[in-house]
């Protein structure tokens, strides 16, 4: 019985393709969130079928060139700005056939001016949009924040996505703040999914070597239980 799991698993998993790389990933240079919203990738996988950047109900688009955000982020606590859906949306949808494991984002964002102090957590479809469910915050008090980077391969709950996934980023600020928000563009990309696409249905020419497979190790296992008789 040990041989014929060990031919199973052997067999099953060289049809299980796997591709480790961007999945999405987005530019903002020459554009704007009222020129283009939603904003769909400038990088897409193959395995991949769309993704998009959009904005909350609660905000308003900017015309600001080089830059996808808005106006509006004047709540004052990440709960306010969940109940009044102030954020910036990222979302991405695997081609059919293809389930996706997140490992890892980036991406560059900021303000219009500098402020006291403006806060931003993301979250996720797949973990929730509760005040608790943050996966990453930062806050920063300059026009620019530093490039974000969040591992997110630990999370279970981003591994194996048969469908769609959103992304967002609430933000709120401090009651003298700014009330803007945004992707800002600075070298290569702005905003990027990196992660892997696997392929969990074998090909048709799959299935015959996986029989093929299992009619060996059968032989095998009667033949030593034959032996065993006395």
């Amino acid at each position: 019985m040990r041989i014929l799991i060990l031919a199973l698993c052997l067999t099953v998993t060289p049809f299980v393709a796997r591709t480790q790389a961007q999945l999405a990933a987005w530019n903002v240079s020459g554009t704007n969130a009222v020129a283009n919203n939603p904003f769909s990738a400038t990088l897409l996988s193959p395995r991949v079928a769309n993704a998009a950047l959009t904005l909350g109900a609660g905000v308003s688009a900017s015309t600001t060139s080089n830059t996808f955000g808005a106006s509006s982020f004047d709540t004052t606590s990440l709960g306010a700005a969940i109940a009044n859906r102030d954020y910036i949306s990222f979302s991405l949808t695997p081609s059919p056939g293809f389930n996706l494991n997140i490992d890892s984002l980036a991406w560059n964002s900021g303000v219009a001016t500098a402020v006291t102090q403006f806060n931003v957590a993301l979250f996720s479809s797949a973990t929730g949009f509760t005040i608790d469910d943050a996966l990453h915050t930062y806050s920063f008090s300059t026009a620019g924040a530093a490039a974000q980077s969040v591992t997110l391969s630990t999370h279970v709950s981003l591994q194996d996505i048969a469908g769609s996934i959103e992304f967002r980023l609430y933000g709120w600020r401090d009651t003298t703040g700014t009330s803007t928000f945004r992707i800002r563009d600075l070298a290569a990309n702005d905003l990027s999914i990196s992660g892997t696409a696997i392929s969990a249905v074998p090909e048709p020419s799959s299935y015959a070597a996986i029989s093929g497979t299992l009619m060996m190790a059968g032989a095998i296992w009667r033949r030593r239980q034959a032996k065993k008789k006395p």
